[in-house]
């Protein structure tokens, strides 16, 4: 099991499996919308993780994609999510990264925005220009 080979492979299929978790995580984060919802799908997808655990278990070069979905999903949703919950929001803090991410928790406007985003409807104007006739000559 430490054969060049095994590693290989090994290192293949864990990214691999981070990208296609990554996909996975960005379509579960999307239909999240309340944090209590992301947090559903996070542990959702760490029961996931620890049963495909089990079940693979005879078969040691699949490890590396058990984790790789795992770590993968968690960052996609986190991404699709679009807010800065739970200990996301102290490691974002602490790195200075994903500002928006932080703004819309500060802000607490993620789940209307989530919700609009869910069901279609278009975004309020910010700014309104009816009634302003300027000529432009």
């Amino acid at each position: 099991m430490t054969g060049f080979s095994f590693i290989v492979l090994s290192v293949l299929l864990f990214l691999f499996s981070v990208y296609l978790g990554f996909q996975i995580g960005c379509w579960a984060g999307d239909q999240a919308v309340t944090s209590r919802d992301y947090w559903k799908m996070n542990i959702a997808a760490v029961v996931i993780g620890v049963v495909g655990s089990v079940i693979i278990s005879p078969l040691p070069l699949l490890y590396s994609a058990v984790i790789g979905l795992l770590a993968g999903c968690i960052v996609g949703m986190k991404m699709a999510f679009g807010e800065s919950t739970g200990p996301w929001r102290f490691l974002d803090r602490a790195l200075n990264i994903n500002r928006s991410h932080r703004e819309t928790a500060k802000r607490g406007t993620g789940d209307a925005r989530r919700a609009r985003k869910k069901t279609g409807e278009k975004v309020p104007d910010l700014i309104s220009v009816e009634g302003d006739k300027k000529d432009s000559r």
